[in-house]
């Protein structure tokens, strides 16, 4: 079996178990919408589930799995499945206990906002029984990492599926039923993504004992903590100025008005649909091998690996973006105009859509490049591509503000300081490591884009003329399942067949993941 076929395997594995949570996650979010609408709980809830998130994204899938993978590739390859296990083990009981320590201390800051601040009360109290998934999801972190490294791919999206299957059931059936206010249907929406957190911790545990580890404590390793150490720091400063800067812009739009938050957060989260089921497939499985092909001295496999991840994500990533730009308004009124969710907020939601369907594939492209240079250790140099990002987020937020833009103003300052990171990351790849520059990608970005152009007409003009049709002969929902999923569907044929005509790299690829979902329709392309 060639690499690329195993890649493509694993990336289909992953992106198959991805498709099930992120329509979990959508399920979730459009009950959390129908039940609490634009309001100020929601919009509470948003707020202070979003802190566990930024902390699992700063320590847990950003800083401590930067550090980590680079390190636990070269163990696995230079002494064994394990040593690595053990220099894990000793990983864990490193930090395990400061993050728990640090829970600790964000529950009483939460309790004291809460005291000093009453009108931000339910945010505060929220967040404060939110909180205790943060240590739960980090550590789960570095055991998907590891299980990842060891060739078992799906295990952290089949958790993710389970963590909104619990705050589904949390929310409908409990909350509904046992709940009389919107603060009390929140509070027990926190309760299940805390038992959801438990689950998310213990899934791929069961997976990394499949492949030998066992929690015994092992001799300390010192170098390879050191090691560790170095890169750590770098990656934590890298990933927190960015967390910072996703956690202001969101704290901004939690004052803009009550509704404001949600609209940001359900923008965001269809963004986060493709991203999650390709592009995090793609960067799941591309970022172990470039770990050992670095750990191995395989230069062209570096470069190989890298080449077909950024023209992957190109390829999935820029369609989607325009196919979401040019069909927001429906997308949203189809998946969320439910219950208290009204067409007025569907509108001012798709606002945002745009804006961040226009950052989508830069955000893809970061994650791979950030991977690569984590793999060469240069981690600092993601801290200052993310100083970067900021600095222009902050400046583009002071404006937009001052123009009195709003929320709109917020995720547009967001998207340039998107393209600006991404820009400067790229910089200083090509500047601290050439190697990975061995395969041109301007012929295939080119190719995606004016294929992604093409695509978004397609569906604009197929959906306006279809809708037009059925409107008055079926429901309005229906009218639009039928009208985007026509019209989107032939834009996708056309892409897809424009890329294959052409000659697009990684077309056999693709073609894999058409016909994984054209097998239940009984239909496969051939080659």
């Amino acid at each position: 079996m060639t690499e690329q076929t195993r890649q493509y395997q694993a990336m289909a594995k992953t992106a198959s178990w991805t498709m099930v949570s992120r329509v979990l996650g959508l399920f979730r979010d459009q009950l959390i919408a129908a039940v609490f609408g634009a309001t100020a709980i929601g919009s509470a809830f948003v707020f202070a589930f979003q802190i566990p998130n930024l902390f699992r994204r700063l320590l847990g899938e950003g800083a401590l799995t930067a550090a980590i993978v680079p390190a636990f590739a070269a163990k696995s390859t230079q002494e064994g499945k394990l040593a690595a296990f053990g220099f894990l083990n000793f990983v864990l009981r490193k930090v395990v206990p400061g993050m728990f320590g640090l829970t600790l201390l964000g529950i009483g800051g939460a309790l004291l906002w809460a005291f000093l601040s009453p009108s931000a009360g339910d945010a505060a109290l929220l967040t404060a029984l939110c909180l205790p998934y943060m240590p739960l999801i980090c550590v789960a972190a570095l055991f998907t990492s590891a299980v990842n490294l060891s060739g078992r791919f799906g295990l952290a999206e089949i958790a993710a599926g389970v963590l909104n299957v619990c705050m589904i059931v949390a929310l409908g059936f409990f909350g509904e039923n046992l709940a009389t206010t919107d603060m009390g249907k929140a509070v027990w929406l926190c309760v299940g993504a805390l038992i959801g957190g438990v689950c998310q911790l213990l899934i791929p545990i069961w997976g990394l004992r499949q492949e030998g580890w066992r929690p015994q404590l092992m001799n300390a390793d010192s170098a390879a903590w050191r090691v560790l150490g170095l890169a750590f720091l770098p990656a934590a400063l890298g990933a927190g100025v960015q967390q910072i800067n996703v956690f202001v812009s969101r704290v901004l739009a939690y004052n803009v008005s009550d509704a404001s938050l949600m609209y940001y957060y359900i923008a965001n989260r269809i963004v986060e649909l493709p991203i999650g089921l390709f592009s995090a497939s793609i960067a799941v499985v591309i970022f172990p091998a470039m770990a050992t092909a670095f750990a191995s001295r395989d230069v062209p496999a570096l470069a190989r690996n890298y080449g077909r991840g950024m023209r992957l994500v190109l390829a999935i990533n820029v369609g989607a973006a325009f196919g979401l730009a040019a069909l927001s308004f429906p997308i949203v009124q189809l998946l969320f105009q439910y219950g208290r969710f009204d067409a007025a907020n569907c509108w001012a939601t798709s606002h945002l859509l745009v804006l961040f369907a226009i950052a989508m594939p830069f955000y893809a492209m970061i994650a791979i490049i950030t991977r690569a240079l984590n793999v060469v250790g240069q981690t600092r140099v993601t801290v200052i591509a993310a100083g970067h990002a900021l600095g222009v987020n902050s400046a583009g937020t002071l404006l937009a503000l001052g123009l009195g833009q709003g929320v709109e103003g917020l995720a547009a300052a967001n998207a340039l300081a998107t393209l600006w990171q991404y820009l400067v990351l790229r910089h200083y790849l090509r500047k601290v490591a050439p190697e990975f520059a061995g395969e041109n990608l301007t012929k295939p970005a080119l190719q995606v884009i004016v294929g992604s152009v093409v695509l978004a007409i397609i569906a604009f003009k197929g959906y306006a003329f279809l809708h037009n049709i059925l409107n008055g002969h079926v429901s309005e929902k229906l009218n639009l399942i039928l009208s985007m999923g026509v019209a989107g569907l032939v834009g996708m044929v056309c892409y897809a067949i424009y890329l294959d005509k052409l000659g697009y790299p990684e077309r056999e690829m693709l073609r894999g993941y058409a016909n994984k979902v054209l097998r239940f329709a009984g239909i496969q392309l051939k080659g």
